[in-house]
């Protein structure tokens, strides 16, 4: 999705490529501004792969509150058109084709869910041929993109940015397999805390040190002899890891909030 899709307007907001006028298309009888302006949610995340997405993922939480849609086949090119435009971007800014594989496999399968779902997408051109179907010539994802989380999450590091898109969409109410499963909810919420887990410590491992580990270190002759007793220490121990832990999940919860706010502000 190219940056000269998204155009500032008289009004301060900023012009989506296309969304509003296909999800507002019954409904006329808000703000121009908002008609104009729904899914303005880049440059809002430093996750390229998020930021890329958020329109296509607040565009998922709104067709999840549509009883009625008639102009699916116009909101099924959109969505086509948009999610080629991000393709495009992401090579630009360097990401490896397969991590952008994996990426559209993803987004592909949490759109085809979401509009699925709904009694007018699965009666619609959207069931005859999904987006999975278009991209990957495949017809159901909910097996695989578990799969593909499962592969990142050995080589967390190098795929930080596709495990936190997956958590978002996780978070967004993508359920894939678990949803046809017996007792599924159990095992997606263990799939949300791990993930979650292995993000808290990522976050963890980057935080900056107060000072050079060194460098105040005292000479072994000046040192206290007797230190804190290890009971102390590990009660020190713990509550710093409490405390990291408290502040990424603070960190995850703005970042799902700075989305959900701005749709919390479109017609219903």
């Amino acid at each position: 999705m190219a940056d000269a899709a998204v155009m500032d307007t008289p009004n301060g907001y900023r012009k989506d490529s296309g969304f509003s006028e296909l999800l507002f298309a019954d409904s006329r009888t808000e703000s121009p501004a908002l008609a104009d302006d729904s899914f303005l949610l880049r440059g809002r995340e430093d996750n390229r792969l998020i930021d890329a997405a958020n329109p296509l993922l607040g565009l998922v939480v709104r067709v999840r509150r549509l009883a009625h849609f008639q102009r699916v086949p116009a909101l099924y090119q959109q969505v086509v058109d948009e999610i080629a435009d991000i393709d495009r971007e992401l090579v630009e800014q360097g990401y490896e084709r397969p991590t952008l594989v994996a990426y559209r496999y993803v987004l592909c399968a949490f759109i085809d869910e979401a509009v699925l779902g709904t009694d007018w997408g699965a009666h619609s051109v959207w069931s005859q041929q999904s987006l999975l179907s278009r991209f990957h010539n495949e017809t159901w994802g909910g097996e695989k993109v578990f799969a593909i989380l499962s592969r990142m999450e050995q080589e967390p590091s190098r795929y930080r940015d596709m495990l936190e898109f997956i958590y978002l969409c996780l978070c967004l109410g993508f359920e894939g397999r678990y949803k046809v499963m017996t007792n599924g909810r159990d095992e997606y919420d263990q799939v949300i805390r791990g993930l979650y887990d292995q993000l808290k410590a990522l976050a963890g491992g980057e935080a900056a040190p107060l000072s050079q580990p060194l460098e105040n270190v005292a000479p072994a002759r000046n040192r206290i002899r007797r230190g804190l007793p290890l009971w102390v220490m590990a009660g020190l121990f713990a509550a710093a890891m409490a405390g990291v832990y408290h502040l990424y999940n603070m960190a995850l919860n703005e970042r799902i909030k700075d989305v959900l706010s701005v749709l919390e502000q479109l017609p219903k």
